[in-house]
């Protein structure tokens, strides 16, 4: 892989990104509570086709905080319009999952004339409420979210995040337990300590109401869309058909044997999705 370069946004900030590969720009985005390395592991099965661009989505990752942010859905709309437009890329693939998959929809519903097809993995577009969907995971998800949520006390508990937090976290957005490696938490754990990291975590998690608004602009979008789903994932059938229907589709790729983090338990299968022509 390529070594990371940075990427100035319009608040003062910087996010990371990774360039690999030959031929047409494919930009990876990832999930919520996520980062670049997400995409370790579907990249090889990628460079051959693409010029795959991996980047943190802004104060994820070891991508800085800015505590005067809003970490909304317009405000990572914005920052990947001009990771676009500034990189001078045309002809784009945009590909990503949860967040990242509500991402590729709201860019191209800006940007048309620069995107080329979207593949949109278990798009995060059904909160009603703070982590609503992360909370669907387990049990233990549900507490620890719903802990963060608290008013005056969400503070103190999210302060609590740890390893042994986000594996339990994790191990309930995928059907494979094994997906989870202790490496790859052990990567995501390196930016706990990172300044403005709770206020990151929170502000994110507390703007959940973006992402389903974002469902407003779906009719709009003109551009060829692939939709995926785990059969895991974390949507019901309901919301899985609302979004199929709103972006004008008749139908949508189920995954089996796959959850949430589609990219961690199955490179493969969504490497050969993206590939295919």
């Amino acid at each position: 892989m390529s070594n990371f370069e940075k990427f100035d946004l319009r608040d003062g900030t910087h996010i990371r990104f990774t360039k690999t590969g030959k031929g047409e720009p494919l930009v990876l985005l990832h999930t919520i509570r996520n980062r670049l390395e997400y995409f370790d592991l579907v990249i090889p099965y990628l460079k051959d086709n693409y010029t795959v661009y991996a980047i943190d989505l802004p104060g994820f990752g070891d991508s800085p905080v800015n505590k005067n942010t809003n970490y909304d859905q317009s405000f990572m709309t914005d920052v990947v319009i001009d990771f676009i437009e500034q990189n001078d890329l045309s002809n784009v693939t945009l590909a990503g999952e949860s967040i990242g998959g509500v991402l590729p929809l709201t860019v191209a519903n800006k940007i048309s004339n620069r995107i080329n097809k979207i593949f949109s993995f278990n798009p995060y577009d059904y909160d009603k409420k703070f982590g609503d969907g992360v909370r669907r995971g387990n049990l233990i998800a549900r507490f620890i979210i719903w802990s963060m949520s608290l008013p005056m006390l969400g503070n103190f508990f999210s302060m609590l995040e740890s390893k042994i937090v986000l594996w339990l976290i994790f191990m309930g957005g995928v059907h494979n337990k094994s997906a989870i490696t202790n490496k790859y938490l052990s990567i995501l754990t390196s930016s706990i300590l990172k300044s403005g990291n709770l206020y990151h975590l929170r502000n994110v998690f507390l703007n959940f109401h973006s992402w389903t608004e974002a469902k407003k602009v779906y009719k709009n979008i003109k551009v060829p869309i692939k939709l995926i789903y785990g059969k895991y994932d974390w949507s019901n059938d309901i919301e899985r058909n609302e979004t199929m229907h709103l972006l004008g589709l008749n139908q949508y790729i189920t995954l089996d044997n796959v959850g949430h983090f589609s990219f961690l338990e199955a490179p493969e299968k969504i490497a050969e999705i993206i590939n295919k022509v």
